[in-house]
């Protein structure tokens, strides 16, 4: 079973999940920040790249490039307290 389908299955539609939408410079910026960034290269990660692919079966809450570190910790407490 896909784990999307898994969590619903599990937890119903009550769970918190975000999305980064993110343009893809943006997206190669941020890896490149990251310690396993030598793990996958940049046309992997065209490859695998799909825009907006949200998940339809549960509600996700969108993070955008705008947010700052300490908007989107906010952003995130306050759901879940």
């Amino acid at each position: 079973m896909p784990l999307f389908e898994l969590a619903v299955q599990e937890y119903g539609k009550d769970i918190f999940a975000f999305y980064y939408d993110l343009p893809f410079e943006e997206t190669l910026q941020r890896h490149a920040t990251k310690p396993n960034r030598e793990d996958f290269s940049e046309q992997d990660m065209r490859r695998w790249w799909k825009e907006k692919d949200f998940i339809d079966i549960i509600p996700e809450k969108t993070i955008t490039e705008d947010l700052s570190v300490s908007d989107t910790v906010d952003m995130i407490y306050n759901l879940v307290s």
